[in-house]
């Protein structure tokens, strides 16, 4: 009687605790995606040439410099999240997404490519030296670049002000390369990568963004991160931890 009495109480125990175990791993539906830490980029692209025309007696070379420079003049940068290798044979491809309405989706659906820049946590908190007029906030770079419109403000003077001029790739000299210097926007100084997309196809509707599926027609990068195996990349979990961005991902 007694050995039977044990048996019902182990077996009630071991009941007991697989119901505990199977509540606890318990699926339930969510609106909150995952929070990941993603690396930062910055996406450059080439501004609209306007109603930039040359008169007759102007060269095609002259011309051609002028309306580089005007496409210069107009280009932007803003902070993108959305962006993934894809493919890496028989060309390498990545992906990138683009937020609507904004002043980058314009430019790269119109010039189909860009420059995408992998940053460095410097960039979040200002190390270069720039205007000594302006004090400077950590992550001012990045609250310019994510937060603000390039159609409401110069982002290339804002960002000298900050100590990270734009700068020009160096391609001019390449011969393997057709295009000169002007045919990809200036820069943003010290990023780790610099991948030159162009737009392979149209872009994908995806609602609030538009996908674009891009070739990588060249990387660039300083000497010194050729031969580092783990880069010491900035990425939304610090933005988060340093209160630059929000759980959802905008600037504050």
């Amino acid at each position: 009687m007694f050995g039977l009495r044990r048996l019902h109480l182990c077996t009630f125990i071991f009941y007991a605790l697989c119901q505990c175990t199977k509540s606890s791993f318990a699926y339930h539906a969510t609106s909150t995606p995952p929070l990941l830490g993603v690396p930062v980029y910055s996406l450059s692209t080439l501004g609209d040439t306007g109603n930039l025309s040359s008169s007759s007696s102007s060269s095609s070379s002259s011309s051609s410099s002028a309306t580089g420079t005007h496409q210069q003049s107009r280009s932007t940068m803003n902070i993108l999240t959305y962006a993934s290798p894809v493919s890496s044979t028989p060309h390498r491809m990545w992906c990138i997404s683009l937020y609507k309405g904004t002043l980058s989706h314009a430019n790269f659906k119109r010039e189909r490519r860009g420059v995408l820049q992998l940053l460095r946590p410097e960039h979040a908190y200002c190390i270069r030296s720039g205007d000594e007029s302006r004090k400077r906030e950590k992550g001012d770079l990045i609250r310019l670049l994510g937060g603000l419109s390039g159609r409401d403000v110069d982002k290339r003077v804002a960002c000298e002000n900050l100590g990270y001029a734009w700068e020009q790739l160096p391609l001019a000299g390449d011969e393997s390369d057709e295009d000169d210097d002007d045919s990809w926007p200036y820069v943003l100084p010290s990023c780790l990568y610099y991948l030159l997309l162009e737009l392979v196809g149209d872009l994908i509707d995806c609602g609030s963004h538009e996908v674009a599926l891009c070739r990588v027609v060249k990387m660039l990068s300083e000497d010194e991160t050729r031969d580092v195996v783990e880069l010491d990349l900035l990425s939304t979990r610090e933005l988060r931890r340093e209160s630059i961005i929000s759980e959802l991902g905008r600037v504050v």
